[in-house]
């Protein structure tokens, strides 16, 4: 038996599955080499699993260290799937038949049934088989020669290239049993390969969102009382990386939903306005508990047309862009942060995340952002910046669209990221809301580093749905790749408003939608 450390990365960026069999195996007297093709990676890793066996993807230019691998784990066959012109001197190769009856007289498999599996979900399918006795998956068509389908089961070139009667396989014996077996975290880009050597060993083997524990709060279950965990594909950082996620995993506390990053574990669906007028929006047209049963009344709208979790959400103005100077001269009205407190209770009490969103007039936006400080260190509560109400010295609200430089954006993310950080909350979300493209000035130049954020582009567009959606794509033009996108319905403004299946069919799907 394999003997756990970790925390330890293996990335296998070449797809072949040889760092994840390094990781795992001292030895092996099986191994499955399959073509990378989607009908052999498919078949492949139901043998793989379905013998215990560690799988290997055959990659042009890779045949030497694969080669060394299988020596290394003292392989004594090879059973190549699809078409592999891969070659082993110390042991018989054969090649898999196509057809499920013969595939199982000539493995010994009892396959649980078969299916076709589109390539994208191959590897979350396989996370879920049963060694021993797995789903034989299909994908796309069979990539296996003629002179490789041995559908007799009978006789099969060997290494030597003579011909000779093929021995029945045996299930092997699984790596890893029980509590000794280490949490084995895949997400969408790790490799096949990697993921059924994962299964096939017994390891406890989990497919994340994306490559972070953090992600939701699954991935914070799989790794919270893990005593060895291994993360397999790329992304994942090094093994300190790792071992530091998986920390704060266990320690820091969770979003709603579930989880420390905002995205792509959830999504959200928000009611927006002030308590104090109900000429803003919908939040002031009733009172916080009722606000909180309206916007739970759209997240069950929601949720049919979401894989992630939909979670209820607040964006409540915290600072109103006024028609005059007012005592300080800068067009913006300012109340108490603690009058918004019911708001901010009510729906983090029910679940849900707030948002305060500025409307600055001239004032500058860290300077408001600092009046919600105390507010802000809590978890469940993010900040939205509204560059329509940015106004420049000689100008009033109304007059004309306002904005906003990366500059000034900038300084509040450095501000709101390191209050996250010394807070020791989870990732906090930073809205930006656009409708125009002179709204921010050198959009390109906005800080993205900071992980302590999740940035997403609030696309504020109204009208009809051509209006809106063209909106949508010029504002998605030259936008950083790490910008999440979100999304407004207007109940008054909209020609018609959008459903919520028309709202979750807009491309990209957006992950925050607010409704005024």
């Amino acid at each position: 038996m394999t003997e756990a450390q970790g925390p330890k990365v293996a990335e296998d960026a070449d797809g072949t599955g040889v760092e994840t069999s390094e990781l795992l195996l001292e030895s092996a007297p099986v191994v499955v080499v399959a073509a990378p093709d989607a009908e052999a990676q498919a078949r492949g890793a139901s043998v793989a699993v379905g013998l215990r066996a560690p799988m290997f993807t055959a990659v042009p230019g890779g045949d030497e260290e694969l080669a060394e691998e299988v020596t290394r784990l003292g392989a004594e066959r090879v059973l190549r799937v699809g078409e592999v012109g891969f070659e082993y001197d110390d042991g018989e190769v054969v090649d898999a038949p196509t057809e499920r009856s013969d595939l199982e007289t000539f493995t010994g498999i009892s396959f649980a049934g078969e299916d076709d599996i589109a390539e994208s979900r191959i590897d979350d399918v396989t996370v879920h088989q049963n060694p021993g006795s797995p789903l034989l998956m299909r994908s796309g068509e069979s990539s296996v020669s003629d002179e490789g389908d041995g559908a007799d089961g009978g006789e099969n070139d060997g290494a030597d290239g003579a011909s000779t009667d093929v021995e029945p396989f045996e299930v092997g014996a699984p790596a890893w049993e029980g509590d000794d077996a280490p949490r084995v975290l895949v997400h969408d880009d790790t490799p096949v390969a990697s993921v059924a050597t994962a299964v096939a060993t017994g390891a406890a083997v989990t497919h994340l969102r994306a490559p972070d524990p953090r992600v939701d709060g699954g991935s914070v279950e799989a790794v919270r009382d893990a005593e060895v965990v291994y993360a397999l594909g790329p992304d994942w950082g090094d093994d300190d990386q790792l071992a530091e996620r998986i920390e704060l995993a266990r320690t820091v506390p969770e979003l709603p939903g579930g989880g420390q990053l905002m995205f792509p574990g959830r999504r959200f669906v928000a009611a927006y306005g002030s308590p104090f007028t109900t000429a803003l929006g919908i939040l002031g047209e009733q009172g916080p508990e009722e606000s909180v049963d309206r916007v739970e009344e759209l997240v069950e709208q929601y949720q049919p047309h979401s894989p992630e979790p939909v979670i209820p959400a607040f964006e409540i103005i915290g600072t109103v862009a006024a028609g005059g100077p007012g005592d300080n001269g800068m067009y913006t009205n300012e109340w108490d942060p603690q009058e918004f407190a019911p708001l901010v209770d009510a729906i983090t009490d029910a679940g849900g995340y707030a948002v305060i969103d500025l409307q600055p007039g001239r004032a500058d936006l860290l300077d408001q952002a600092k009046i919600f400080e105390e507010m802000l260190k809590r978890p469940g509560v993010g900040l939205a910046l509204d560059p329509e109400w940015k106004l420049q010295d000689g100008q009033q609200p109304g007059a004309q669209i306002g904005a906003v430089d990366a500059e000034e954006i900038n300084r509040v993310i450095e501000w709101l990221a390191d209050l996250t950080k010394e807070s020791g909350g989870p990732q906090k979300l930073l809205i930006l809301h656009q409708f125009s493209t002179a709204m921010i000035t050198n959009r390109d130049q906005i800080d993205t580093s900071r992980p302590e954020l999740a940035i997403a582009l609030h696309a504020d567009g109204h009208g009809t749905p051509d209006l809106k959606l063209g909106t949508w794509d010029q504002l998605r033009a030259g936008l950083s790749p790490d910008i999440w996108l979100a999304w407004k319905n207007f109940y008054d403004e909209d020609t018609p408003t959008f459903t919520p299946e028309q709202t979750m069919a807009v491309e990209p799907r957006p992950w925050f939608v607010s409704y005024q």
